[in-house]
């Protein structure tokens, strides 16, 4: 049995972080994939499950993202270390983890190549130790009865193979190495997204008018927008969220997430994040004044919720108040709380209750007519921190996590769109209502599905409400 040790020593990576300094290291994406998923990825294929993550201090980042690694399929647990710490000092911290098995040790910004159309295995002798240092970054197979007889000094270490990747220090080997990924080597990895022909991933929410031109090889995250007359590629990577304006050429080029680049730009062999253009060749920063150039959209704009709403919303609870004071003494309700996403990220979340709807009296049916089960939720939408009409509400679990994620935007509401068209008992069909209302959310939708739901309940009862219960 073999276990992973994924070292992640943010100590000593100042280059890359004076660049991206939004962004923390091990989560700097490589074809639109954080560092770090390589490495998960890579442990995966070889055969290994159990793995365990450690930083001098992008710890809690890291647990955030991956929790216990179960929709990974592995079993992943995190550790913490001093800055600086030698790498043999770390193992023997983490020697409770590591005991009994072969190990693989992965540490520094190394990403590991790998072929997802042919796994294998790794293995080591008992007494064997093989390794690789490539500066600050380095891979070692450690085998079990050698985890008490570890090297002081482990740079001489150069090893030829099982173990092949590459190392990225500077911007120079970052910007290359995302050229290698979107070129050739595309077909390897395991890549968000679709395969859209041979050499193209693309993610949902994908707008391309049929004026513009992409050329392969490109990798698409979600919620992009291309605009009239772009040409687009060879060999880019455009993040999530991002506007490529009309008559722009981009190729040879990287965009970072929540980015938005101007109209009739000519781009080559840069790399743009925010406001920031960054040439790798030279390793000079420009930071753009100019918003129309190019600039940084707010992954929370989406989530705002509009005036307009916040308006209804404020109607709606006035309209309720008197008749949720008169009905609430006849009625019994259960309720239970519950930790509920707010946004892309474990950390934003609110404790909401989820109750059952009262029994069937008369009391019971005023409340449910009158959608008085929302009421204790209006409040929230009139304070802008939920919509009125907006995504689902998802419980805090690993996979609703991983599931918002995949959504260019998120932000969850008093009414969905799921519950307009009937489907809140079924967990799939929401989860693909959830990306057609990303994409088809407007003003006039969502009124739609505001008045849709009002009226719906004021003319019949709804079954599926009584049974699954409802955030309050």
């Amino acid at each position: 049995m073999m276990k992973a040790l994924i070292f992640c020593p943010v100590h000593g990576n100042t280059e890359l972080k004076r660049f991206f300094p939004g962004y923390p290291v091990y989560m700097l994406p490589f074809a639109n994939k954080p560092a770090i998923e390589f490495a998960l990825d890579y442990c995966f294929l070889v055969g290994i499950h159990d793995v365990r993550i450690v930083s001098d201090e992008e710890t809690e980042v890291l647990h955030g993202q991956f929790r216990s690694g179960e929709t990974l399929g592995m079993n992943i647990s995190f550790g913490g270390t001093a800055p600086g710490q030698l790498l043999k000092h770390m193992i023997r911290q983490n020697m409770a983890f590591c005991r009994g098995c072969d190990l693989l040790v992965l540490s520094g910004l190394f990403l590991p190549e790998y072929d997802k159309r042919n796994p294998h295995e790794l293995n080591i002798g008992a007494n064997e130790l093989k390794g690789c240092s490539y500066g600050s970054a380095a891979w070692y197979l450690i085998g079990r009865d050698r985890l008490d007889d570890l090297p002081e000094d482990w740079s001489g270490f150069h090893d030829e193979g099982p173990v092949r990747g590459a190392s990225v220090t500077d911007i120079r080997g970052y910007y290359r190495h995302n050229m290698r990924l979107s070129g050739s080597d595309i077909e390897k990895y395991n890549l968000p997204g679709f395969s859209e022909g041979k050499h193209s991933f693309v993610g949902c929410d994908v707008r391309i008018p049929r004026s513009a031109r992409v050329k392969s090889p490109v990798i698409l995250g979600n919620g992009i927008q291309f605009g009239h007359k772009v040409h687009a590629g060879p060999n880019i990577i455009v993040g999530d969220n991002c506007i490529i304006d009309d008559g722009t050429t981009i190729m040879d080029s990287i965009v970072l997430d929540n980015t938005y680049v101007g109209r009739n730009l000519e781009i080559r062999g840069k790399i743009c994040y925010g406001n920031h253009i960054i040439d790798p060749e030279s390793g000079i920063r420009i930071d753009v004044a100019n918003e129309s150039v190019l600039s940084e959209m707010q992954p929370d704009e989406y989530g705002r919720c509009p005036v307009y709403l916040r308006i209804l919303a404020l109607l709606l609870l006035l309209f309720q108040t008197l008749p949720y004071v008169l009905l609430k003494p006849f009625l019994e309700i259960h309720s239970t709380l519950t930790e509920c996403l707010m946004g892309n990220g474990s950390k934003r979340t609110m404790s909401l209750h989820r109750y059952v709807l009262p029994k069937d009296s008369l009391a019971g049916k005023l409340y449910r007519r009158l959608t008085l089960n929302k009421y204790h939720l209006l409040p929230f939408a009139v304070a802008g921190k939920l919509r009125l009409v907006g995504n689902c509400l998802f419980e805090a679990t690993e996979h609703n996590e991983t599931f918002i994620r995949s959504l260019s935007g998120y932000m969850p509401g008093v009414f969905s769109y799921s519950e307009y068209i009937g489907h809140e008992s079924e967990p799939y069909q929401i989860e693909l209502d959830e990306h057609f209302y990303v994409y088809a959310m407007n003003f006039w939708f969502n009124i739609k599905i505001l008045t849709g739901i009002l009226l719906h309940n004021l003319s019949t009862e709804s079954i599926v409400s009584q049974q699954r219960g409802v955030f309050e």
